[in-house]
């Protein structure tokens, strides 16, 4: 064998050797050794995380203490949460319903209100779509004698009561009547633009990073949000909600992997469950902008349009290590790892890092290079095979599995929205109703914390 093939081969099982040493969570500086026997289940349970993952870079980051550069991220992903949110339930107020009758002609100029007296003898009681009919054709004076109460006319135009909201797609639409029907199309395609922003951008951002995926999502919130503002008409609203329901649930979904993807086990289930904090901040929100704004347009505008302050985040933000490891982007991720330690205080371990790319021998004797460790076992690995979401119905335990977890998922957002979307129909101050429904999530995260961690997870 040639002396650069000895050399080669030697390396090569160095580099294995240290990568085994990295899974098996090595201890490096700045990260404290286990004992001998772990008794304390929570640090079991954050080593096994540990060496679960297997590149030694996301082992550098991942047992990373959580400091200034992880809760600089991690408040970034609150900000972008806070902005996110009221979409969510901003149908509330956009699409209310209101009390309306119609238009008495004759009666009723252009100055006229809601409560007038001639609706007493004009209007049938509690009917928005009828009035009465007048004795005679010709009679265009407005007296309670030249009305009959014995034949009732359907109307084409409306007077709202304003006394609440100046304006809303109801009064701006005539969402009343024969056309009541079309008022939760609003929701309907909310809900639809939330699919498809699920299953869309959350692919999206797996391919081509996760601050592509906020790219696309602040566009399709923002934009979707300042022209629904400007609608002439009710389709091309109906349109711009489902724009501005998949840019919503895609800005929540990457940035909430994105934060997540950033932080240390130690800290993820904190993580994950305390981030909903500031989506319930965001929903109480959109009630407070609601007292002070009190036209559905402007409320609209007031609500979506800060989301493009978030196109800073193309440079505020920084990628996913992980994602950028799938890519074999390995410098890149280097980068932002040595530049949180930096920020952390910390020294990065160097045998964790250099040689990412370490030389290996090939058939004919010659030097290559290993673009990671799989490339060091690569003739062992059979080939790699595409997973899709049909792997989840595949064995019996995963069906199972999964359809349990689609029947919760079902059952909470059922309930979740449609408590969140009747919130305004509770007696009382609408405003604060609606505040006070979307503040008491929070107690229920903290509360879901503390129980998933000391005895769920813990056991």
């Amino acid at each position: 064998m040639s002396q650069a093939t000895q050399s080669g081969t030697t390396k090569s099982l160095s580099m294995m050797v240290r990568y085994a040493q990295v899974e098996q969570g090595a201890p490096f500086p700045d990260t404290p050794e286990d004992p001998p026997h772990i008794t304390d289940l929570k640090q079991k349970r954050q080593s096994k995380m540990e060496e679960m993952e297997q590149d030694p870079i996301l082992t550098c980051l991942y047992r990373m203490r959580f400091g200034a550069s992880q809760l600089y991220v991690y408040a970034l992903a609150w900000v972008a949460v806070i902005i996110c949110a009221p979409v969510y339930v901003d149908y509330n107020f956009l699409v209310r319903q209101v009390p309306a009758r119609c238009v008495v002609p004759s009666c009723d100029g252009n100055d006229t209100s809601f409560n007038e007296s001639f609706v007493q003898w004009a209007i049938p009681e509690n009917q928005q779509c009828k009035v009465y009919q007048r004795s005679e054709a010709n009679i265009t004076e407005c007296e309670e004698e030249y009305f009959s109460n014995d034949t009732e006319t359907s109307c084409s135009e409306w007077v709202y009561d304003t006394s609440l909201f100046t304006s809303t797609t109801v009064t701006e639409f005539d969402l009343v009547c024969d056309s009541d029907w079309l008022r939760p199309l609003a929701g309907s395609m909310y809900m639809l633009g939330m699919l498809l922003g699920a299953i869309t951008i959350g692919d999206l951002a797996d391919r081509f990073g996760r601050k592509m995926g906020i790219l696309v999502s602040v566009l399709l919130l923002g934009g979707g949000g300042v022209l629904s503002a400007v609608s002439p008409n009710y389709t091309m609203f109906l349109v711009m909600r489902l724009l501005t329901g998949a840019g919503g649930v895609g800005l929540f979904q990457v940035t909430f992997v994105l934060a997540v993807e950033f932080i240390g086990a130690k800290w993820r289930t904190f993580v994950g469950i305390m981030i909903e904090v500031p989506f319930a901040l965001g929903e109480a929100m959109t009630g407070v902008f609601a007292i002070f704004i009190r036209d559905w347009r402007w409320l609209q505008v007031a609500v979506t349009a800060p989301a493009f302050l978030l196109l800073s985040y193309m440079w505020l933000m920084p990628e996913s290590v992980r994602w950028l490891v799938s890519q074999g982007r390995k410098s890149d991720a280097i980068k932002i790892i040595n530049k949180a330690a930096k920020v952390n205080g910390v020294e990065v371990p160097k045998h964790l890092l250099e040689d990412t790319n370490p030389e290996i021998p090939t058939v004919d004797g010659t030097i290559s290079v290993a673009n990671s460790k799989d490339d060091l076992v690569k003739e062992d690995q059979p080939p790699k095979v595409k997973k899709t979401v049909l792997d989840l119905l595949k064995t019996p335990n995963m069906r199972r599995r999964s359809f349990n977890m689609f029947y919760c998922w079902a059952v909470c957002t059922l309930v979740y929205y449609g408590l969140s979307s009747n919130s305004g129909n509770l007696g009382g101050n609408i405003f604060v109703n609606f505040i006070a429904t979307m503040l008491i999530e929070i107690p229920s995260y903290v509360f879901s914390y503390l129980v998933l961690d000391r005895y769920v997870l813990s056991s």
